[in-house]
């Protein structure tokens, strides 16, 4: 089942070119990253997809639907900038979530709990938390309705190596639920261990969606019956073993990892 479709996508911001051609596809049950290097477009993408900014062209469907006010109680959102109360506590921000969506205040301490975010900690006002803190909070917010979808923008962004490992082991249990996860990413390390799939975005354009769980090849030449498989603008295919065996493609290049695929595809911006 697909959760979101994105197809052609376009965003011009005074008069600049943001989003050129951006599609992506998530399906249920699945973690998408999408990934590139910071200014290609990818918060804009999510802004578009949860209708903060309109988009000058393309297609979206939430859930196979047009986004509406009723899939918002379907969806948490974690932004990579704060959009906490900063001179609220922990507890009055967490609070808050809870009346918007119907939730019992209990709640609340089970992902404290979860997150391992000291109850102490809850009567402290959000600007007199660390980063790695104020992080902890705003994931807290984005799962405490349980939504079905939850989309990321940068989740672990300066965050110290511990506090990103806790991150990642909250998003597989959340996956294992059956809940589908769609975030943003430039840490290539980070994606290659939690990612179902990916979407690479260059310069406002999607240049390649493809599932990395799998041993992936590269392929050079003309395939047109591998159209879904093609680099954008560029004679190359990402395909796994199934593909080069039942295409009896003679030449390839195994693709050892994320970090290899991501330059072969987009170039040494990593």
């Amino acid at each position: 089942m697909k959760i979101i479709e994105v197809k052609k996508l376009k965003k011009s911001i005074n008069g600049n070119p943001v989003l050129k051609d951006v599609n992506l596809m998530v399906f249920k049950g699945e973690i998408y990253v999408f990934l590139g290097k910071n200014g290609t477009g990818k918060t804009t993408t999510l802004r578009i997809i949860l209708g903060l900014l309109k988009r000058d062209g393309g297609e979206i469907k939430i859930f196979g639907e047009n986004l509406s006010r009723g899939h918002f109680k379907k969806i948490g959102v974690m932004f990579e900038y704060e959009t906490l109360n900063l001179e609220w506590t922990v507890l009055d921000n967490l609070r808050q979530t809870c009346y918007i969506y119907g939730i019992e205040e209990r709640e609340i301490y089970k992902y404290l709990d979860i997150i391992e975010f000291s109850r102490s900690d809850v009567y402290k006002k959000v600007k007199q938390l660390s980063k790695g803190m104020k992080r902890k909070v705003s994931l807290i917010n984005a799962i405490l309705p349980e939504p079905e979808l939850l989309i990321l923008d940068e989740p672990t962004s300066g965050l110290d190596p511990e506090m990103q490992l806790t991150i990642r082991e909250i998003l597989l249990k959340f996956k294992l639920q059956g809940k589908t996860i769609l975030f943003s990413s430039h840490n290539l390390n980070e994606v290659q261990k939690i990612s179902d799939r990916i979407g690479l975005i260059k310069e406002g354009e999607t240049l390649l969606e493809t599932q990395i769980k799998k041993e992936l090849y590269l392929v050079e030449g003309n395939y047109p019956e591998l159209l879904d498989n093609k680099v954008k603008d560029k004679n190359l295919y990402v395909v796994d073993e199934k593909v080069i065996k039942e295409f009896n493609i003679q030449k390839y290049q195994a693709i050892k990892d994320i970090e290899e695929l991501y330059i072969k595809i987009m170039g040494m911006e990593a």
